[in-house]
């Protein structure tokens, strides 16, 4: 089964009282190293479709669209030893580490936080970005708090995807065999894909349906992305 990011480890919502005086510095993505998946938005699809193989995984809220970053568990191919990322495009969950929206209970309101763990967080505030200008949120923090608005909003849309995909029947447990160069095979699971058999049964009413409402051409970015697989067998040499 897939070990998809879960690196948040002590989360504090942002707060002048706080976290006047620090700052952040991003761009080191050695957090990812130990996972091979990582969450994706719909939003994403057509960037991410051309690098990374983007699959589904079985969640409490259903299927959910991620991206393939490694064969093995804890080893992503796209994290280099410097903690660079290989490759052009970053999916959005990994470049908003460390920060999170925190739910309230009632889910009626968000609170932005930090992962105060991130090594690139600086608490005398000498590298990076700063997080207040004197008493106020300095435009890096609006901009991270906007980002992360988007990703939230997305991530409801990516939700109701999967379930439309769930609801009519296309979701198959992938089938994926890597033979490396030194001739030992690997077999990637625990994901999802759309079966192209069950695609080809549905009826011209829903065939429309997804047509119009762009879940057709998110469907075809995804299976298109299958081919990336060869790519991560090549990073794995």
């Amino acid at each position: 089964m897939a070990k998809q990011l879960m690196y948040y480890e002590k989360v504090v919502p942002i707060s002048l009282e706080r976290h006047k005086g620090w700052s952040v510095q991003q761009g080191d993505y050695s957090f990812a190293r130990e996972t091979n998946a990582a969450p994706l938005m719909c939003a994403e699809f057509q960037s991410a479709s051309t690098e990374l193989p983007i699959v589904f995984g079985k969640t409490e809220a259903g299927f959910t669209p991620v991206v393939i970053l490694g064969i093995e568990q804890g080893n992503a191919l796209t994290v280099d030893k410097d903690g660079k990322w290989i490759g052009n495009y970053v999916p959005a969950f990994v470049r908003r580490y460390p920060f999170v929206f925190a739910e309230s209970e009632d889910k009626t309101t968000y609170t932005l936080c930090l992962d105060e763990e991130f090594g690139g967080v600086d608490k005398d505030g000498k590298a990076g970005n700063a997080f207040y200008d004197d008493d106020k949120p300095s435009e890096f923090l609006n901009n991270i708090l906007e980002f992360t608005k988007n990703v939230e909003m997305e991530q409801r849309k990516t939700v109701e995807f999967g379930k439309l995909l769930e609801a009519n029947d296309l979701m198959t447990p992938m089938q994926a065999g890597i033979t490396l160069p030194n001739g030992e095979k690997r077999a990637v699971t625990g994901f999802h894909v759309v079966s192209k058999e069950k695609l080809k049964e549905i009826s011209p009413e829903v065939l429309k349906d997804f047509f119009d409402r762009d879940v057709l051409e998110l469907i075809y970015y995804h299976l298109a992305s299958m081919r990336n697989m060869e790519k991560l067998r090549l990073l794995a040499s």
